[in-house]
Order: C-alpha cells, then sequence, then structure tokens
C-alpha cells in the first residue's frame, strides 16, 4: 500500500526585528516551522527548536527549512 501525498500550505511572513528584515515561514494552523535572518553578507536558517545553518541566498535558507520540516515532522 503505497503512501497519499500530502500537502501542507505554507506562507511567509514578514516583519522587521531591531532593523533587520525576519521571514517566518508559517503553516495554514500557525505553526512557525523556520525563520529566516538576513546578515550582510548571508542568510541564517532556524528552525524551532534553535538548529540553525547559514546559507548563500534566502532560496537556500527556504529550501533548508522546507527540507527539514518535511523529513522530521511532514
Amino acid at each position: 500500500m503505497s503512501k497519499k501525498d500530502k500537502n501542507i500550505q505554507i506562507t511567509e511572513r514578514e516583519k522587521m526585528v531591531d532593523g533587520k528584515l525576519v521571514s517566518e515561514l508559517v503553516t495554514a494552523r500557525g505553526d512557525v516551522i523556520g525563520t529566516v535572518l538576513e546578515d550582510e553578507d548571508c542568510f541564517r536558517a532556524v528552525l524551532p527548536d534553535g538548529e540553525e545553518f547559514v546559507l548563500a541566498t534566502r532560496e537556500e535558507a527556504y529550501g533548508w527549512i522546507l527540507r527539514e520540516y518535511h523529513l522530521h515532522r511532514g
């Protein structure tokens, strides 16, 4: 028996914190699955448990958060 694909709606919520742009990826239920912080020359992807990874682009940071979410929670 094969598994059914689950479609999960994720939205991006942006806000300013201490003068820096912060993007949160949020499920339809309102759960934050990760945050992307913009540094001077890189982007930091942060999971709710505090795990953090530094990436070159915002898109890579979003991809990392989504992969981790689907791997461990999705």
